[in-house]
């Protein structure tokens, strides 16, 4: 049996194969306005962090001086810090972070912690083309760079008593934003089709926008399915259908088809694309340093 989001299932299915994976496709035969709708913005749901209590102790705070943290855990035995946030003080939010490299170093004085890590440690921010990261470096100085504007900002160590005071009082929260890129097409007359879903492992949940570049707008989604065939979008006349076969993908609107484009839809290679220049993540914070630096 199919997985199904819907009660309502499509009248018609059609089953096709693209490198090896099959898409079933259902369309019912009446053409509606309902799915061309534009879709009013849910209320955005934040996660709290489960583990903070027993991170608390170990979390250490920078400053750039403008109001704006970096929360780190690395104690002495760590090399680099797992996890990371960033926050305004009161709130923070976890970073989604990639590669790392980290060197030990030894003490300069007898101040200094007999050992001590240096690393780099790249955060996840879609908009830039660039690496953004976070750094340590041999003199113990915390710096962050977004690299597109060239914003490399220092960082200064709020004093201990001040930190753990802010770090007691904070709300943890894990990445803010929890979308992830699925799909992306385009057709002749430069018309994207563009599907996310949930980043939450194990949540399917399914959005769909169309529009020209950096006007996008969301349709409702009537139904999807997902089994071993395939996977099933339809919008609630559902008169519209995208048909992946070997070599083509089709977006077909009763009885017309559109020859579509597959682009990538991923978030690594493609983010400054998908991020800044479709319009459906406008306005949308990240709550990455890059928000702020």
């Amino acid at each position: 049996m199919p997985t199904a989001y819907s009660t309502l299932f499509p009248k018609h299915f059609f089953r096709v194969c693209f490198l090896g994976l099959c898409l079933a496709v259902g369309v019912q035969a009446s053409p509606g306005k309902a799915g061309s709708k534009a879709l009013a913005k849910k209320k955005e749901v934040l996660e709290l962090y489960e583990d903070i209590e027993a991170l608390r102790p170990k979390i250490y705070l920078y400053t750039d001086g403008n109001g704006h943290y970096l929360a780190l855990t690395q104690t002495l035995n760590e090399s680099h810090p797992k996890p990371m946030f960033w926050g305004d003080g009161s709130v923070f939010f976890a970073q989604r972070t990639s590669g790392s490299s980290y060197k030990k170093q030894k003490k300069k004085s007898a101040e200094e912690m007999d050992v001590f890590w240096e690393f780099k440690v790249s955060f996840w921010d879609p908009r830039t083309p660039y690496e953004t990261y976070i750094e340590k470096n041999e003199d113990g100085v915390i710096s962050v760079d977004c690299r597109e504007k060239g914003r490399k900002a220092l960082l200064k160590k709020v004093p201990d008593a001040e930190s753990k005071a802010m770090v007691e009082k904070a709300t943890f929260y894990h990445p803010r934003f929890m979308r992830w890129p699925h799909l992306l097409f385009r057709d002749d007359k430069a018309i994207y089709y563009y599907i996310d879903r949930s980043a939450k492992e194990g949540e399917k949940d399914f959005r769909i926008f169309i529009g020209k570049a950096g006007q996008l707008k969301q349709t409702k989604l009537k139904n999807v399915v997902q089994d071993n065939a395939g996977e099933i979008f339809a919008t609630p006349d559902g008169s519209l259908r995208m048909v992946i076969s070997q070599n083509s993908v089709y977006w077909t609107s009763g009885k017309k088809k559109q020859l579509l484009t597959e682009l990538s839809a991923n978030p690594y290679g493609n983010g400054p694309f998908l991020f800044n220049e479709l319009g459906v993540y406008v306005n949308q914070k990240l709550s990455t340093p890059c928000d702020d630096l």
